[in-house]
């Protein structure tokens, strides 16, 4: 799965294809100049060809045919990377002199060029040698061929287009491991950075920052501008939750107010009014509960309350809370049981921690059918700390909707309307987990939905 990561990175991806044009344009640029050199040599060939039969002509006109045999013997003391090879027949095709066969199979070319292969004794091996050759006719019937092997050109050839093909095939392989590393090296900085991210904002809430230091180029870029993001949605986050604040602030007591007026009202007034009375005053309650559990949850994010610090038992602390909804659970024909060893201590606000797992308890009874059945289960955690698990065989949340049902006010389409409430009671246990230092975190139960609280 790493290696497909890394394959399907844009970074690999952007590598492969710039090795893939460089050896193309590198590759292309070579043949170019094999086939200009290649052309330089072939004309450099037939004009010393041209030379040569010039050369023989005069010699035959001065020494006639004894001193072009004379001619012929001296050549053949020239190194054979220089030599020319010679044929001189008569009118009737007979050979005179030469070192070439009397009658070699050729092609010929435009302009009078022929082209033809002798095999040759080269180091106790015969192989196949190429020539390129021309004639002319002399006087008295004889006719003269020229002929020079360009085996050092075909040789050469082979091998420079041998060493091309594999210089590039070394090229776009080193390319694609380097590119490789290269993207693999790219891919874990940007997972490390994403894991920076997502931990400041799931577990520090964007109040941190991004780190600066040890990061260049566009990485540094890259973290300059999501602290820049970070800094605005800080400043957008807070002036929403100052409104939600101010209000419940500035609401709470005037609707104290109405709440104790109703009350002392409805004494005075006959049964029919008293009950219309006391549906405003549960109205009335519910929304001093909002508003209480709004100021609670920010005291709570702004650190304005103290660090913990009390020793408490929480497997007694459980206790009480399942002692307290066993009737409520029972009353709806749902089993609830209680797991946990004889002791456990931690660090904690007691009344915090008590009002958290009241408010999961209660979620899962609200939202478990009869006969369903419900555990409560404390254990110690591998790490140190206590993992705190409420399990229940309910409707559950969705995958998609479980990052969001922290967030304030925030209620499941299947549950609104249906259900009483106001969505704050898991933004408000989140807000005490993280006052703790904990984690919270959903999955699915199979039915249902478990709830899993680590507390250090």
């Amino acid at each position: 799965m790493r290696i497909l990561q890394v394959l399907n990175s844009l970074t690999f991806r952007f590598i492969a294809r710039y090795v893939i044009v460089l050896v193309t344009t590198v590759s292309l640029v070579l043949c170019l100049l094999y086939a200009f050199f290649s052309y330089n040599y072939f004309s450099d060939l037939r004009d010393s060809v041209v030379e040569e039969l010039d050369t023989f002509e005069a010699v035959f006109r001065g020494q006639s045919l004894e001193g072009v045999k004379q001619y012929i013997d001296d050549q053949g003391a020239v190194p054979a990377s220089t030599s020319f090879s010679y044929l001189v027949t008569d009118a009737a095709g007979q050979k005179l002199a030469g070192d070439l066969p009397s009658a070699p199979r050729y092609r010929e070319f435009v302009g009078g060029w022929l082209s033809f292969q002798l095999s040759l004794l080269q180091s106790e091996h015969a192989s196949e040698v190429d020539f390129l050759a021309r004639s002319r006719e002399l006087d008295s019937g004889l006719t003269v061929m020229v002929a020079r092997s360009f085996a050092d050109a075909v040789e050469s050839g082979g091998l420079v287009f041998d060493t091309l093909v594999r210089a590039m095939i070394a090229t776009l392989m080193l390319g694609i491991i380097g590119g490789f590393f290269t993207a693999s090296f790219a891919l874990r900085r940007m997972e490390q950075f994403g894991q920076r991210l997502s931990r400041i904002v799931r577990e520090k809430g964007g109040t941190e920052r991004m780190p600066l230091e040890g990061e260049e180029g566009y990485l540094r870029e890259l973290t300059l501008l999501t602290n820049r993001m970070l800094d605005q949605m800080s400043v957008l986050m807070q002036g929403v939750r100052q409104v939600s604040d101010n209000i419940a602030h500035d609401l709470r007591t005037p609707l104290t107010r109405i709440r104790n007026q109703l009350d002392q009202l409805r004494s005075g007034l006959d049964p029919l009014r008293q009950e219309a009375v006391d549906r405003v005053i549960e109205e009335c309650d519910e929304l001093l509960s909002s508003f209480n559990a709004l100021l609670r949850i920010s005291a709570l994010e702004s650190g304005s309350k103290s660090s913990p610090d009390a020793e408490l038992d929480l497997a007694a602390l459980l206790g009480d809370v399942a002692e307290l909804y066993e009737p409520l659970a029972n009353d709806k024909g749902i089993s609830l049981a209680f797991y946990s060893p004889a002791q456990l201590s931690l660090c904690g606000d007691g009344d915090l921690l008590f009002q958290m797992f009241a408010n999961l308890l209660d979620n899962a009874i609200k939202y478990t059918p009869e006969g369903g059945q419900i555990e409560l289960r404390l254990q110690s955690a591998l790490t140190g700390g206590a993992r705190v698990e409420i399990s229940d065989t309910g409707r559950g949340i969705p995958a998609a909707d479980r990052q969001h049902v922290f967030r304030r006010f925030y209620r499941l389409e299947s549950s609104r309307g249906k259900e009483p409430g106001h969505g704050l009671g898991l933004s408000l246990v989140q807000a005490i987990v993280q006052y703790h230092q904990g984690t919270i975190s959903l999955a699915n139960n199979n039915p249902g939905l478990r709830v899993v609280v680590s507390l250090p």
